[in-house]
């Protein structure tokens, strides 16, 4: 398995496209593995100060980091790994209150249309769930008591 990493130079950049501030981004790389060129997410990562409590900036360092990842995808597979996160971090930024972070994926989502195809961050390119899906689900061990 490939640890998922992107570009040094290109994020970077796309933080401060983010709105990232330089304390932030600095920090967020410290916090992933920099490999000179580029930069890896390091397997366990938490923001350990006092200081740096702007949901917004974390927010944004993310959204850069996985459209960044999006961006330099290779494959399908790491494409969709990208997307999902980013789709989270909307869903997680709009129940947050962080509608500045929302906007900026949402222009972000609508500039990439024609390379996902999906209309919105609600929409999947699945049509219709495997058959068996939620009663397999239901039925798993980790939800029985």
């Amino acid at each position: 398995m490939k640890v998922i990493s992107v570009d040094k130079k290109g994020l970077q950049s796309d933080f401060a496209d983010w709105g990232v501030s330089s304390e932030y981004a600095d920090f967020f790389i410290r916090k992933c593995d920099d490999r000179g060129h580029s930069v890896a997410l390091s397997s366990f990562v938490f923001n350990d100060t006092m200081h740096l409590d702007n949901a917004f900036q974390w927010l944004s360092a993310n959204a850069a980091f996985w459209c960044r990842a999006y961006r330099e995808a290779e494959d399908t597979i790491e494409q969709v790994e990208a997307l999902s996160a980013i789709r989270t971090l909307y869903f997680a930024a709009g129940f947050m209150g962080v509608s500045p972070v929302v906007a900026l994926i949402r222009s972000w989502w609508s500039k990439t249309y024609e390379l996902h195809s999906l209309p919105a961050p609600n929409h999947s390119q699945q049509n219709s769930r495997p058959t068996g899906f939620l009663s397999s689900l239901l039925n798993s061990s980790f939800l029985k008591h």
